[in-house]
């Protein structure tokens, strides 16, 4: 007699491209999940809170048979329902916001979710409801050990946690890539990619452009590519202009895939040294360009890539430590090949999607199997 498949309910908050890192990593689990359904490993149906319906022109949604997509349209009440309704074995859930209502009801007292955790929604939240919602899933799935710990340490009695690095892969360079670049970027560019958030200004923004005065001293064509937009751009350059820098900061604003992937081309050097990320896919995104990568100490930096094999580690309290490293490197194009041809080969050896793909649906059979 045939054995059905177990039954697997993805929720996520968006599937939208272009909509942050955790939108990103959630494209990357639908096609994972996609992927174990075709195989019949999984029955599997995805539940999406935002957005109406897929976009004609993403390849996400190529594979018309892939499986039943719902859309809410923002619609949290009626998406929290169908949660509480499923007849699934198991659901896995993108963020924790996503538990609050499921995890209040019986039907989740059984600890039949799974709940993917990504950084400071987690360790950095005083909400009652989220740390409840955690505390009722099966098991809870990082994107680093960076994530577990800070995770556990302010929650210690958080159920099971694994560690699965996510992957990224290369985006097709285009021709046109060439057109794409942008003006007035110099030899000794460095590079920050990023939102520019006034609720994450954890990633270090502030902390270079105060490092800055003390690098064009040693460098005087420095500069500080900043590429992202965001609520907070106004007070960054406000910033860079008062520190006698503003000519040494650019902003670029918003940019698309073919613009960014040439940036990368064109910068000496890519840093960010954030304490909030919980792994920082942007890291991905250098590596695979062979750009050197400056990160934080004791951050998930750590486990991206090695210090001094293939990148740096600095610590941005230090502002002349931070600021003599990066002029170091900057000055050093032989170091910066060897380091960012050691961070490609890392990339190419951990850290692609099939890579992701592997882990995930390791720690999902091992779950399944138990839920089901």
């Amino acid at each position: 007699m045939d054995v059905s498949p177990p039954a697997l309910l993805f929720a996520a908050v968006t599937l939208e491209k272009g909509s942050g890192g955790i939108a990103e990593l959630s494209r990357q689990v639908f096609k994972v999940l996609v992927a174990m359904h075709h195989q019949k490993l999984i029955r599997l149906e995805v539940h999406v809170l935002e957005g109406s319906g897929a976009q004609a022109e993403d390849e996400l949604f190529a594979d018309k048979a892939h499986c039943e997509t719902r859309w809410y349209g923002g619609n949290r009440w009626k998406f929290a329902l169908s949660l509480i309704r499923a007849k699934s074995d198991v659901q896995l859930l993108d963020h924790v916001g996503l538990a609050r209502l499921p995890g209040l009801v019986p039907l989740a007292a059984g600890r039949n979710f799974i709940l993917l955790i990504h950084g400071v929604e987690i360790w950095n939240s005083d909400r009652a409801d989220y740390l409840r919602s955690a505390r009722k899933a099966r098991l809870l799935i990082a994107n680093s050990a960076y994530t577990a710990q800070k995770a556990r340490n302010r929650y210690p009695d958080l159920p099971e946690i694994h560690v699965c690095w996510p992957g990224k892969d290369q985006a097709e360079l285009k021709p046109e890539n060439e057109d794409a670049a942008l003006a007035g970027i110099g030899p000794h560019a460095m590079l920050i990619v990023g939102r520019l958030s006034a609720e994450q200004r954890h990633k270090g923004h502030d902390h270079l452009i105060e490092a800055m005065p003390l690098i064009v001293q040693t460098i005087p064509d420095a500069q500080l590519v900043i590429a992202g937009a965001g609520d907070d751009r106004d007070r960054l350059e406000l910033k860079a202009k008062q520190l006698n820098v503003g000519d040494r900061v650019i902003f670029t604003g918003w940019l698309d895939e073919d613009q960014l992937n040439s940036l990368y081309s064109q910068c000496a050097l890519f840093v960010m040294p954030s304490d909030g990320d919980g792994f920082g896919l942007v890291f991905l995104e250098a590596m695979m360009h062979r750009l050197p990568c400056v990160g934080l100490k004791e951050s998930a930096a750590a486990e991206i890539f090695e210090d001094e094999k293939s990148g740096i580690l600095v610590d941005r309290e230090d502002r002349h430590g931070m600021a003599n490293q990066l002029s170091n490197l900057l000055l050093d194009e032989a170091r910066r090949k060897r380091l960012g041809n050691a961070a490609h080969d890392r990339h190419q050896s951990f850290f692609q999607e099939r890579h992701y793909s592997a882990r995930l649906q390791s720690v999902l059979m091992n779950t399944i199997v138990r839920a089901a």
